[in-house]
């Protein structure tokens, strides 16, 4: 059970059956100070009414303190592309192929050099195909095409996701198709919902956004949820034998 205080960062789910999942399966883990960690589904525990460490987070936040706090959690097939996004508008592209599975009890490793008084508020493993949804405190957004974030190394300073009007910073990044429906999250007013499609298409470089979401004066936006498709991230056993099968049916005619 969570002990008095805890507060809840993020949810993922498991199929019943873990064999149906390839054994390079991973549950992939970001921190808001930038660490990135994975973990082998095969050695996580099974259901239990016990709590287990998934991740130590290097000084986690206290009330009133600084420190490291965990912010997205979700499986990976072990060929994934991830897309870090922070607050002072910067972001990162890197394979997770650069991230080695590791034990429960650690850390893991650096994914992006923050600059002073930065943070993540975004990491996408990004599918095959769709844009990417960025969205500023201040309510507006844009769409970007995936090619315009250049795969780079691990570790590194990234490029600018979106140059940002001072007292504004970037609130979080979803990807998808354009019909895809997230949840916005403000500082005062109740979550609303939005599509993917009520920003706009622009480059990474463009500045101006558009506001996809009504806010009174003083509240702001300070993340979002989408939907999570256990599909889209890992392949499933079952489904690579049958698209071999069909293939191996073709090479026969």
């Amino acid at each position: 059970p969570l002990k008095e205080g805890d507060k809840l960062a993020a949810m993922f789910s498991l199929p019943a059956k873990r064999s149906n999942l390839p054994e390079e399966a991973c549950a992939l883990t970001v921190t808001r100070g930038g660490m990135v960690k994975k973990s082998l589904v095969s050695e996580l525990p099974g259901p239990s009414a016990q709590t287990f460490t998934l991740v130590k987070v290097n000084d986690p936040k206290t009330p009133g303190a600084g420190g490291d706090s965990l912010g997205w959690v979700g499986l990976t097939d072990g060929r994934k592309q991830i897309l870090l996004a922070t607050a002072q508008g910067m972001s990162i592209r890197f394979s997770e192929e650069e991230v080695r599975p590791m034990g429960l009890a650690a850390a893991g490793v650096n994914g992006i050099k923050l600059g002073v008084g930065d943070e993540v508020v975004g990491c996408q493993i990004l599918p095959a195909s769709g844009e990417i949804f960025i969205i500023a405190s201040d309510g507006k957004a844009k769409r970007v095409e995936q090619k315009d974030f250049p795969a780079q190394g691990r570790y590194g300073k990234g490029v600018i996701a979106w140059e940002l009007p001072p007292r504004v910073t970037l609130a979080g990044l979803a990807s998808g198709k354009g019909n895809a429906v997230i949840t916005l999250h403000l500082a005062k007013a109740a979550p609303k919902s939005t599509r993917l499609d009520a920003a706009p298409l622009r480059k990474r470089a463009a500045v101006r956004g558009e506001a996809v979401v009504e806010m009174k004066a003083g509240d702001a936006v300070v993340g979002l949820t989408e939907g999570w498709v256990l599909e889209r991230y890992v392949e499933k056993k079952s489904e690579k034998r049958e698209v071999k099968g069909k293939k191996a049916a073709k090479k026969g005619k």
